[in-house]
């Protein structure tokens, strides 16, 4: 499910959203993952060290969460369908860093694992 892949983000967190995108795109590819049921959909957790990204089934569809130790970032679909960020904190170039430093934590909080998640057959 490669959904972000073409996914054209727009606005003044373009770039931040494509560095999630591709975040997203390796957790799901590279580490096997299990969910938890909230009502219908399958939501999934991922991170460590107090960098988590939360996001359900139907990924850029729905809600996603960045969580950081300095504050959380909420995105998700307007009515528009444009993608819609908001924060804890205020200021674009805050959120950006809020957001880049969410990715690089939950990214380097898998790649620094001292065990690895084995691959399962996909049926």
């Amino acid at each position: 499910m490669t959904e972000s892949a073409d996914r054209n983000f727009e606005g003044p967190f373009k770039e931040s959203l494509k560095e999630l995108a591709s975040l997203i795109d390796w957790l799901r590819t590279e580490h096997d993952k299990s969910f938890v049921k909230a009502g219908d959909d399958k939501v999934y957790a991922f991170g460590g060290d107090g960098y988590i990204v939360v996001l359900d089934e139907s990924i850029w569809s729905g809600l996603i969460e960045v969580i950081t130790p300095k504050g959380g970032v909420a995105i998700k679909p307007g009515e528009d369908g444009k993608i819609s960020v908001t924060s804890t904190i205020e200021g674009e170039e805050a959120i950006r860093q809020l957001l880049r430093d969410g990715v690089e934590g939950v990214r380097r909080s898998y790649e620094n694992r001292y065990w690895s998640t084995p691959k399962t057959a996909i049926s």
